[in-house]
């Protein structure tokens, strides 16, 4: 049920508050009152008393709390707190959150400070430890909250895809503004390893959301699971060595549009009439998206990737072919152009597309193939996108054993 109310938008409540109201469910339930003091509502969810208190209050005022007074034997009525039934019939009506790979993860997480209900008997040993918790590099609250957020939608390797900006508003209630500077921290800290921002582009069928690659092995995430594998690759003038035609992608767009109409008679001139122009926020999506593809061609044909790198000893892959044209479509500006094939200057972009992903996947497994003892046939991929400087120099690989049963997916 907290991970229902963890992506239950509640307007007006800021991400402390939605953070208290997490762990509250996390703690005690949805089904019965809880009657205990501020201080005792502070140490079981992991908060300071001023926190639990403004926690509480807001949560009555947004009538997702309902406070109630009991009478106790000692005279003085108890003051408790239960889940209102209109916001509890709220969570019923959300879909239940299914594929989420990280549960466990995601619960420990959101224990500030590792301190849970009934962990600390000594109420002086809890306050000390709550006040020592504030150190330089340690997790707050609200980024603990944004960080489950992003588990629920990640992958095995920590590969967030699915899950928009707007999305994770709601569910934290943070601004896009305080989003963005929380992301940074948490890169800072080492939890997110890369993080793509979202794109909209005249070539891409849909807006392309935002992509988090968090890092599974960090120390935050003990116990979570099998460890991802790392495979640095780094050497001068990488992307130098790598396929021609990214090379000749990389000066189209960051040129103007009439260089692309230099290259029309090249052979190149489909991917160049597409990509021209578009600036370089997008190449980097772009190159994503290519990395994308030649790791799945790494983890679903390592042993048959031919070396040579002839078209006649290539293998094929439906699946990746697919999805190239789910994700890219012809510019509206090219779709009315005169004396132009429309359907044949798709087709051959796609294509196009496809040997790009299959030239940089022979190429990474060349680099690849110098590290020894690496039983690189039995492993999945997924490509660490690395900044423009960055990429010039070094890639990373995060490597998983394949899942039985199944080929090489990611």
């Amino acid at each position: 049920m907290f991970l229902s109310a963890l992506f239950c938008e509640v307007k007006g409540l800021g991400p402390e508050g939605k953070y208290f109201l997490v762990r509250f469910i996390q703690c005690f339930g949805v089904k019965d009152p809880v009657c205990l003091g501020v201080k005792e509502f502070a140490n079981q969810v992991g908060v300071t008393d001023r926190q639990a208190s403004a926690a509480l209050d807001a949560l009555v005022d947004a009538e997702i709390l309902i406070r109630s007074l009991v009478s106790t034997k000692r005279g003085k009525p108890a003051r408790c707190h239960g889940i209102a039934e209109a916001f509890l019939a709220k969570l019923n009506r959300l879909p239940v959150p299914v594929g989420v790979m990280h549960i466990s993860a995601i619960a420990r997480l959101m224990v500030h400070g590792g301190t849970d209900a009934g962990q600390y008997e000594d109420e002086e040993m809890s306050l000390a430890h709550l006040r020592a918790r504030k150190k330089p590099g340690g997790l707050s609250r609200v980024n603990r909250l944004l960080m489950a957020a992003l588990l629920c939608g990640a992958d095995r390797f920590g590969v967030v895809r699915n899950l928009g900006t707007v999305q994770i508003c709601k569910a934290t209630g943070l601004t896009k503004e305080r989003l963005r500077n929380r992301l940074k921290t948490l890169m800072d800290q080492g939890l997110i390893r890369s993080y793509i921002p979202g794109l909209s582009s005249p070539v891409l069928s849909v807006k392309r959301k935002s992509i988090y690659y968090l890092n599974l092995n960090h120390a935050q995430f003990d116990e979570s699971g099998q460890a991802t594998s790392i495979l640095e690759v780094t050497g001068g003038g990488m992307d130098l060595a790598g396929p021609e035609l990214l090379q000749r992608i990389r000066g189209a767009v960051s040129s103007i549009k009439r260089d692309a109409k230099r290259s029309q008679n090249s052979l190149e001139a489909p991917i160049l009439m597409f990509l021209a122009g578009q600036g370089l926020s997008f190449y980097r999506t772009f190159q994503a998206f290519l990395e994308e593809y030649a790791a799945q061609l790494l983890s679903r044909h390592w042993l048959n990737l031919a070396e040579g790198g002839a078209l006649k000893e290539r293998v094929d892959d439906l699946q990746l072919r697919q999805q190239i044209l789910k994700d890219f479509r012809l510019p509206v500006g090219l779709q009315g152009a005169e004396d132009v094939d429309v359907d044949a200057l798709r087709t051959k972009f796609h294509v196009q597309l496809f040997d790009l992903a299959y030239d940089m996947a022979l190429w990474f497994k060349r680099l690849l193939s110098n590290t020894p003892n690496v039983p690189f046939s039995e492993l999945d991929f997924v490509i660490v996108p690395q900044s423009a400087a960055r990429g010039h120099f070094y890639r990373a690989f995060l490597t998983l054993p394949k899942r039985r049963g199944v080929g090489g997916d990611i």
